[in-house]
Order: C-alpha cells, then structure tokens, then sequence
C-alpha cells in the first residue's frame, strides 16, 4: 500500500521546507499531503513549463515555429546598435536557453531596476518596453552554442506567443487549458505594459500544478481532451542540450541530466521535470505511468528531488 510516511519523516527529520508533495499514478491519487494547508504557492520556474505549453499550442496552431526569429516580430523595437548575432536568435534556441547570453538576465534585481524599485533604476524606455533592455543585454556565444539558464529567452519567447495568438499568455493559457481543467484562472506577474512574465512569479495550488504533467504524461492528451500534438510533446521532453548546475545552495545532480525546451531531464531514466527553484517540481514518470508534485520553500532543492526519488519512486 502506498504511503507518505517515510518522507514524513524524513522530512521532519531533516527540516526540509517541504510545503506540499502529491503522487499520482494512473490517473489516481495515490497520496495528498499539505504540510502547511491550502495555498496558492508561487512555482517560479514552473512558470517557464507553462509558457513552452502555451508555445506548443500556438505551434500546433500553426501560428508560430521554432524558426521564427524574435528579431522579425518586433522590428520596431531594435536597437540601432543591436549585436548582430541577435539575427541568427531563433524560437528554438530561446526554448533551450542557448540564445547566445553569457549570464542570466531579466532575473529578481533587473526586474526590480524595470520596476524603478532599485536605488540604480533602467532608463524609462526600457522600463516601458521590457524588450528593449532584453534587446541590450550583451551577447558572449553564437546563438544555439552554448546553455545559460535565465528568464530573458522566455520573456522573449512568451512576447513572441502574445504578438502571434493577439492575447496575453495568461489569458491565452486560460482559454486553452486552465479553464477546460476547471482551474481558477491563476496570478501571474506581469511586466509594467500589462505583459504576462513568462519566467516565474505564478501562483497554483499543487494539484493544479499537478495537472501540467498530466497532460505531457497523457502525451499531450487529458481525460479525453488533447491539449497538445504528441509529436510537441515528444519534442519538448527530449534532451535538446547539455545542462550545467544553476542552483546556488548545494549540489544538484539532477541539474546536469540535459534540458529539452524548459524541460529538465531527470537522473531517473526516461523521466523529465518542470522545475522552479527552491524545490518545486512537476515530475512525469512515463514508465510508472505516474507524476510527482512538489512546492517548497528549500534551497538545497536536491534534497527535494531525493525525497521523491528515495521515497516514492520505489513505491510506483
């Protein structure tokens, strides 16, 4: 019989900040525990997962294609001076995190520099318009040549989403899939024109999160509803590119799998993950027929993926 208590324990044992773990295999709750009640938990980087389905959809749609160029989408926009390796920037190589960037951008302090929060705020234009300090922001490698893990590639992959389906991509993610899954329309930051942040700072209750794997699980299909090509799917969740460790606070193994499109492959073969820091997870296991949720507020966001790996994974 399935059972949490072990990484109860654990977790009580090794003060670990788990905030919520959900296991479901077959399409049946296996195991439900809050450690702190109900709550609508940011997800951080589960964002990003969110944003690729939404891209998938517009894909399958035919509005979009991993060639198109960012580029050609806001011409309008480019600095004069734009590093001409931004020509060469393709969807794909924004959904892989190798647009050519040599360190992250767009992430807590920029944001706040956008939002003249700091005490060095960014020009007005830029604080404006999102994508014209994204357009600045200085290029190190060929574009595809290199991984670097940071929320500008998504924040111009989710810009280009919006201008291709004519919405935001909250409310795009909304009509096609949070609201046929009977979700509450979520929170969602959004930059200072009203754009969706397509990186983090999305709010969901573990079991809607859950619902996210569900659907790659079902390859792309969902208590009889498709949501997503299986070919996308297949696509996505493949290892497109070497990976690196990103987490500041101890090491995560799991972090050197390989990435697909803001999709993480796992040290558990054939299983992949959306990832958020601080240890939230969404994990489908295709083998075992199963996904494993997870929100945290725990640094070491590997003790996070052992709990799952140790405790659940052999329970399958």
């Amino acid at each position: 019989m399935f059972t949490l208590e072990g990484l109860i324990d654990d977790v009580k044992k090794n003060n670990i900040g788990l905030d919520a773990v959900m296991a479901i295999q077959d399409d049946v709750l296996l195991g439900l525990k809050r450690f702190n009640g109900p709550v609508k938990h940011n997800v951080f980087s589960v964002a990003k997962t969110h944003t690729v389905t939404g891209i998938g959809m517009a894909i399958d749609e035919g509005l979009l294609k991993l060639s198109d160029k960012p580029v050609d989408f806001f011409p309008e926009i480019l600095p004069e001076d734009l590093d001409e390796r931004w020509y060469d920037v393709t969807l794909e190589n924004l959904l892989t995190m190798c647009s050519g960037h040599g360190k992250p951008h767009l992430m807590v302090i920029d944001r706040k520099r956008l939002r003249g929060e700091a005490e060095d705020p960014l020009p007005k234009e830029m604080q404006e318009e999102w994508l014209r300090f994204a357009f600045d922001c200085p290029m190190v490698y060929q574009p595809g040549e290199k991984f670097n893990y940071g929320n500008l590639a998504p924040y111009v992959a989710g810009r280009m989403l919006e201008k291709a389906v004519g919405k935001t991509l909250l409310d795009y993610l909304y009509e096609k899939m949070w609201q046929p899954l009977g979700v509450e329309k979520p929170v969602w930051e959004t930059d200072q024109a009203g754009h969706t942040f397509p990186a983090s700072d999305l709010y969901l209750d573990i079991v809607d999160m859950a619902k996210l794997g569900q659907i790659y699980l079902g390859m792309g299909e969902y208590r009889g509803r498709r949501y997503l090509s299986r070919e996308w799917v297949e696509n996505a969740t493949r290892k497109h590119v070497d990976s690196n460790v990103i987490n500041p606070a101890g090491y995560a193994k799991d972090e050197e799998m390989g990435y697909g499109f803001y999709i993480w492959e796992n040290s558990l073969e054939g299983s992949y993950r959306a990832y958020g820091r601080e240890g939230q997870f969404v994990i489908v296991i295709p083998d075992k027929n199963a996904v494993v949720a997870t929100q945290a507020m725990h640094s070491n966001v590997q003790d996070v993926l052992d709990l799952v790996w140790e405790h659940i994974v052999p329970q399958l």
